[in-house]
């Protein structure tokens, strides 16, 4: 299994770098195309490169070993939410895949979680983390976080590049709107933002409700069962 996550890894390096270098090229020779929106689409790139060379860079710096199945989801999706989504404008061509990754990401983000805790078990055996329903919230917890996180910085970059991350145009739902787009008002304006709270709600639960079923064998191998 390791091996076939090892050839998907570097697909991905791969793909991102020759998509990453082609959309910016083909961007550039487009007359609308803005400094703004080549200065977003190269901060994508430079951010996916990041998450693939953070696990490379833990490991022979600091020897921290990050699972090999979560370092090839975080990868995954990296690459379908800034390279598929806002490079080759998924966003834009199909209403679903925004939320689709959020649900994918609540899931990631909460087995992120369910290792981290993994790793609090490898040196320390205090009482308050032998709780089945404390590690189970804590996993529900953490993915949630993450994904309110994720949304602070959606309004944040929104706010700076002009950009439509949180889809508040009634016009299109792509990351790079034209001028003539029309944004949303009132309580339609707040539907992209809640619906990506609660699907990552919902991929963070189910991800607990396992830890909760599964936690004896995963608490018993005392290293979680996805780590290499």
């Amino acid at each position: 299994m390791n091996e076939h996550l090892t050839r998907i890894y570097y697909l991905l390096f791969v793909l991102t770098i020759g998509l990453g270098v082609g959309n910016i090229v083909y961007l550039s020779f487009l007359p609308e195309t803005t400094a703004h929106v080549l200065f977003f689409c190269g901060v994508q790139y430079a951010v996916i490169l990041l998450i693939l060379t953070f696990p490379i860079v833990l490991r022979k710096r600091f020897m921290i070993q990050i699972p090999l199945l979560i370092t090839v989801l975080c990868a995954a999706f990296g690459f379908v939410a800034m390279i598929m989504g806002d490079g080759l404008n998924f966003y834009g061509k199909y209403r679903w895949w925004d939320s689709a990754l959020h649900l994918f990401s609540g899931c990631v983000l909460a087995f992120v979680g369910l290792w981290i805790i993994s790793i609090i078990f490898e040196d320390s055996h205090k009482e308050v983390f032998s709780s089945r329903i404390f590690v189970a919230f804590y996993v529900l917890l953490f993915g949630l976080s993450c994904g309110v996180v994720w949304e602070i910085c959606e309004y944040t970059y929104d706010s700076f590049f002009g950009t439509n991350t949180q889809q508040f145009m009634a016009t299109t739902t792509s990351s790079l709107p034209l001028p003539d787009d029309v944004p949303l008002s009132g309580h339609e304006a707040l539907r992209d933002t809640m619906t990506d709270l609660i699907l990552d709600l919902v991929g963070s639960l189910l991800v607990s409700i396992y830890v909760f079923l599964r936690y004896n064998k995963l608490m018993k191998m005392q290293q979680i069962s996805f780590k290499e």
